[in-house]
């Protein structure tokens, strides 16, 4: 080993490309875990963050979404090392982040099955699919998993009455009520985590495929105003800058909510 790195198989690719503006005199290295044939996240996997030198520095455990986050003292050259149950364990690309910087990466990691002797796993049969909401690409996205899904059977058991209620228990998004002296739907927005700060922030709506903007939503009006609760057929949620699907892109810098209807089914 005359490069003096660690034996770790780098397969992973790391795409560092991603930068935003941290706090000054602080930065940080952020990123999601995933599998690299499905791009599901991986949760519960150990991120292990190292110096130049092949010190570690650090180490922390990847959420429900596969996300991690490290802050660093100085700005410099930094190596990950991923590793989870049933995957190959890896070793990242050299990382470098700036003075001020927040670096934004992605790792995947190649399966590698845990064999169990004698043990037997059924499946329980999934969701009928619904033909015309599968020309709207959300079974394909829900398969990838790189989001957080509300479909059809969820919603149609739900209690909520109102569009903003039927997040209430999501993991990605919070119902934020603007006005505490009149309470109502007509007050509660959504909200997401900022994953390219801190706090939350407001996504990008779209119904059917149209963004949510200006000329497209009632004056003074909410998203109870916008969507019908009994029209809603099914809910993907993407963060920003991990999952966003490709025609949702660059709207916001946040994330987007999609909501499926039967207005556009039927």
């Amino acid at each position: 080993m005359g490069t003096g790195r660690a034996p770790w198989a780098i397969v992973g690719l790391v795409l560092a490309s991603a930068l935003c503006r941290a706090p000054a005199d602080a930065q940080s290295l952020r990123g999601v875990l995933s599998d690299r044939a499905t791009y599901e996240p991986i949760d519960l996997g150990t991120v292990t963050l190292i110096d130049s030198a092949l010190d570690t520095l650090a180490q922390v455990v990847t959420d429900e979404r596969g996300y991690f986050s490290f802050d660093l003292r100085s700005s410099g050259e930094y190596y990950l090392i991923a590793a989870a149950l049933g995957y190959q364990a890896m070793r990242s690309e050299a990382v470098r982040v700036g003075a001020g910087e927040a670096r934004i990466v992605e790792l995947s990691m190649a399966a590698r099955p845990v064999p169990v002797e004698g043990l037997l796993v059924e499946a329980r049969a999934d969701e009928p699919q619904i033909a015309e909401l599968r020309g709207t690409g959300f079974y394909d996205r829900l398969a990838r998993g790189r989001g957080e899904f509300l479909t059809p059977g969820q919603i149609a058991q739900s209690a909520a009455r109102w569009p903003q209620q039927l997040f209430w228990g999501m993991r990605s998004v919070r119902v934020h009520q603007q006005s505490h002296q009149n309470p109502g739907p007509w007050n509660d927005v959504l909200v997401i985590p900022n994953r390219q700060g801190r706090g939350y922030c407001s996504p990008s709506i779209y119904i059917d495929g149209i963004w949510m903007r200006g000329e497209n939503v009632p004056a003074g009006g909410s998203l109870a105003d916008m969507v019908d609760r009994d029209e809603v057929l099914a809910v993907e949620v993407h963060e920003w800058p991990f999952a966003v699907p490709h025609p949702y892109v660059g709207r916001q810098s946040c994330g987007v909510i999609l909501f499926w209807t039967d207005r556009s089914v039927g």
